[in-house]
């Protein structure tokens, strides 16, 4: 069947997380190298991201901490600057071609708002926060397939950067699963034993297009 909608992750398939990860080093008080090099063990280890901030400051509680950083002025945001260039282009021509363009993500309420008042062009946003699930559960993609109110799951593109929160599950659950090879868990995960190749693989979402008229 050919693809009809096409659905795509937050963090590093269409922003670019540095700025965050930044403030987050500069937050804790730790160099932004130490920084990314611990992110990059975690990611190394297949832990959750959230592992890192007990790495860098052990007992730490995320929620808590995540206060102390809004009390200290510093909100979570993603802003016009944070989408990498190719992201807003794609979603308009792939929109203009006539597919149903979706984004949902393992992202806060607050990225699903600042999504939709940037006015990137989707037919869908949604989170994890809204739908009250996680990649890479099963539901989280049953759930992506029920917004599109009727289609195949044959029908549905998945692009993520991740192996294990967004390719193989997407797959898992019948989607067509496009691996963007970028970002630090891009990097990593794509080195990795214990991931299979996956058969999609762009370099950036400018190649998308004409890769799903391919298919």
């Amino acid at each position: 069947m050919p693809i009809k909608a096409v659905f795509f992750d937050v963090g590093e398939t269409l922003v670019d997380e540095s700025r965050d990860w930044n403030e987050w080093a500069d937050h804790l008080g730790v160099s932004r190298f130490s920084f990314h090099a611990s992110l990059g063990a975690v990611i190394a280890h297949g832990q959750h991201h959230q592992r890192v901030f007990e790495t860098v400051r052990p007992g730490v509680d995320f929620a808590a901490l995540r206060r102390e950083r809004e009390l200290a002025g510093t909100i979570y945001s993603v802003t016009a600057h944070d989408l990498y260039p190719d992201a807003v282009p794609c979603l308009r021509l792939l929109r203009e071609a006539g597919l149903i363009v979706g984004i949902a993500g393992n992202q806060p309420m607050e990225a699903e708002q600042a999504l939709r008042s940037l006015g990137v062009p989707a037919d869908i946003i949604a989170s994890s926060a809204s739908w009250g699930i996680e990649k890479p559960d099963i539901g989280f993609f049953e759930r992506l397939i029920a917004e599109t109110h009727g289609l195949d799951a044959s029908e549905i593109a998945y692009v993520g950067d991740r192996l294990d929160n967004d390719v193989e599950p997407a797959q898992q659950a019948g989607l067509i699963s496009v691996f963007l090879r970028r970002g630090p868990w891009a990097l990593i995960q794509s080195s990795a034993a214990r991931h299979t190749t996956p058969r999609y693989v762009i370099e950036n979402l400018s190649s998308l297009p004409d890769l799903l008229r391919g298919l």
